[in-house]
C-alpha cells in the first residue's frame, strides 16, 4: 500500500476517534428538586411552589417591610405565575370554571413572582426558575399538595454556576389568610460553592418559620380564606408588614380548625403547635444519559471496523 493511502486511512480513523470526545457541555448539571408535605393529616396543605436558582440578587421580600404585590397574591391566593409553562391550560380553564375571576387571575399572573424573576438581573444573568405543582382539581384543595404527598421536578441547568449558586422558593400554605413559606435571605440556601462545586440541599420548613404577608387580616373568615375559588382575591386588607405568622385561632373560636368544607376538615392546621413541620425540600444531582452516548458507541464501532480494515491492508 502506498504511503498516501495509509495517511488517508489514518486521518479518517483519527477523525472518527475525535467524535468520541464530543460530550455535553461540562457546565450542564441535572438536578432533582423534591418537596414532601410533612404536616399531619387534616393539617396544612401547600399551594404551587415557585423556585429559582440565581446569583443571590433575587430578593423575594424583607422581614419588617411591606409585601410586594407578587408576595401578596402568592400568600393570599396561591398565585406564583406559570414558570416553564408547568400549569396546563386545561387546569387554568377548570380553575376559572370553578369560580376564579379570570381578569384578576390574569393580573396576578402578569405581576407574579415568576414574572418578576423573568425580567430580573438574576434571570438575565443566567438564573433559572421553575414550579412544583400538584395537579389536584377539587375544592378546597385545588392545586394543593396534601399531607404525606411528594412532588418533584427534574431540571437541567446549563451555564456558569455563579449565576445559579443560590436557591429560593415561595408558596402559600392552605388554609390561612395570607400565610406562606419562603426564604427571606436570598443567599441562605447555597447550592453551588464559589468554585462551582455542587453542594445540594436538604432542609425542613417548620411551622415556626411560616410567614405572614401582612396584607390580609387574619380573621379566618371563610369568605376570605379561599376554600372556594369563587372567594379567591377576596380579603380584608391589613396594611401590615411581612413577619412571622402567629398561628391560627384556637379551637372553639370559629376559625379554620373548626371549619369544614366539602367534607374536608382542618383540625390539625395550626402550625404554631410545638414541633410542627410543613415541608421537606431536597435538591440532589441525578444522572441522565449523555446525548453523545449513542454517537460515541457508533464511533467506537466504526473505529473498530476501521482498525480491522487497516490490519488487512497492512497484512497484520
Amino acid at each position: 500500500m502506498s504511503t498516501p493511502s495509509l495517511n488517508r486511512i489514518g486521518a479518517a480513523i483519527i477523525a472518527i476517534g475525535s467524535v468520541i470526545t464530543i460530550n455535553s457541555p461540562a457546565a450542564a448539571i441535572t438536578l432533582k428538586v423534591t418537596m414532601t408535605n410533612l404536616a399531619p393529616t387534616q393539617g396544612q396543605g401547600i399551594a404551587p411552589v415557585w423556585f429559582g436558582f440565581h446569583d443571590g440578587s433575587f430578593d423575594l421580600f424583607d422581614e419588617g417591610a411591606s409585601a410586594s404585590f407578587a408576595i401578596e397574591v402568592m400568600a393570599e391566593d396561591g398565585i406564583v405565575g406559570n414558570a416553564q409553562g408547568r400549569i396546563p391550560p386545561d387546569f387554568v380553564a377548570d380553575f376559572i370554571a370553578e369560580g376564579a375571576d379570570p381578569i384578576a387571575l390574569t393580573n396576578a399572573n402578569q405581576n407574579s413572582i415568576a414574572s418578576n424573576f423573568a425580567t430580573s438581573p438574576a434571570s438575565l444573568g443566567g438564573g433559572y426558575q421553575d414550579l412544583l405543582f400538584f395537579d389536584r382539581r377539587v375544592d378546597p384543595y385545588f392545586g394543593v399538595q396534601l399531607s404525606g404527598e411528594t412532588t418533584s421536578r427534574v431540571v437541567t441547568l446549563d451555564g456558569d454556576s455563579s449565576g445559579l449558586r443560590y436557591f429560593s422558593y415561595a408558596g402559600m400554605i392552605f388554609p390561612t389568610n395570607d400565610g406562606f413559606i419562603a426564604n427571606d435571605d436570598s443567599k441562605a440556601i447555597e447550592v453551588f460553592d464559589g468554585d462551582g462545586n455542587f453542594l445540594g440541599a436538604d432542609f425542613i420548613v417548620l411551622g415556626s418559620e411560616v410567614w405572614d404577608a401582612g396584607t390580609e387580616v387574619n380573621d379566618e373568615d371563610p369568605v376570605n380564606v379561599p376554600y372556594d375559588l369563587a372567594n379567591l382575591f377576596s380579603s380584608t386588607p391589613e396594611g401590615g408588614v411581612v413577619q412571622r405568622h402567629p398561628g391560627l385561632l384556637p379551637a372553639g373560636s370559629g376559625g379554620i380548625v373548626d371549619f369544614e368544607f366539602n367534607g374536608a376538615q382542618f383540625v390539625n392546621a395550626d402550625f404554631s403547635a410545638p414541633d410542627y413541620q410543613i415541608a421537606r425540600i431536597t435538591i440532589e444531582q441525578v444522572t441522565v444519559p449523555a446525548p453523545s452516548s449513542t454517537l460515541g458507541l457508533l464511533a467506537l464501532g466504526i473505529l473498530g471496523a476501521g482498525s480491522s480494515v487497516l490490519r488487512k491492508l497492512l497484512c497484520i
